[in-house]
């Protein structure tokens, strides 16, 4: 028998609503914080996985839709003055050549089509708050000094649109996209992919490595990779899955 202060008797109901001494909350509060500890980063990355690949998806579709309003005014993708016109050797004189002819397509073909924020120009990543561009083994792929035409929409993404090409000849439009804008990491594969114009006959936006099988895909994704350009085919492996990043995909 347990006594109180004045002498009752203090039932088992009694403690029962004394509640937790401070030793078992601290206790408890410690299993929590180690359980958390353990599931936490996981959860997240997995929440950054679902993201990722969503806004991507989300991507390739407002820029299929705003090719296909395009196509509405201009034509077939096809015969849009984008591709064989475009040869260096035509105008020596500007070394802007890549870039002008980059603005041109995203001005007359996509800009007007998609939702955006701010200016779209030819400027600077650097100029405006973004930063290098490395790959998953640490290279820098794109240096955030080198001038391109950015354009910002609206759900925070960021389009990059060159030219692919070399300085003989400039072959097709191609479209990075940073699915989150300024905000970290900026490493291929995992913020920073491609869209492609497949070739100069058929002309569809096209997720880059699309074309290859699912191993190579994963090996072209992953911190292994041999090519500085490897780890853009990790755009072709999300696409493959269903827009989905897999258990095994390269985070």
């Amino acid at each position: 028998m347990i006594f109180q202060e004045g002498g009752g008797a203090l039932n088992s109901f009694d403690r029962d609503k004394q509640g937790f001494t401070l030793a078992e909350v601290l206790i408890t509060l410690g299993i929590i914080g180690i359980v958390a500890s353990m599931t936490l980063p996981a959860l997240i990355q997995q929440n950054q996985k679902k993201v990722t690949a969503t806004r991507l998806e989300q991507t390739y579709s407002q820029l299929y839709q705003a090719i296909n309003m395009a196509q509405a005014k201009y034509g077939d993708m096809k015969n849009w003055d984008v591709n064989e016109n475009y040869k260096s050797s035509n105008d020596a004189s500007n070394p802007n050549l890549s870039k002008d002819m980059a603005a041109k397509f995203a001005e007359t073909y996509i800009t007007p089509y998609i939702k955006h924020t701010g200016t779209p120009q030819v400027i600077q990543p650097r100029e405006l708050g973004y930063s290098d561009y490395r790959t998953k083994n640490g290279q820098i792929y794109w240096n955030a000094g080198t001038s391109t035409y950015i354009l910002e929409l609206a759900n925070g993404v960021t389009l990059f649109i060159a030219y692919n090409g070399d300085e003989e000849i400039l072959l097709l439009p191609i479209i990075f996209v940073d699915i989150n804008g300024r905000a970290k990491p900026n490493i291929v594969g995992r913020d920073f992919f491609l869209f492609t114009l497949d070739s100069v006959s058929t002309m569809k936006l096209k997720p880059y490595g699309i074309d290859y099988k699912r191993e190579k895909l994963l090996e072209d994704c992953s911190s292994r990779a041999s090519s500085l350009y490897g780890n853009l085919n990790c755009t072709g492996l999300i696409v493959i899955d269903g827009w989905e990043i897999k258990d095994d995909y390269p985070w």
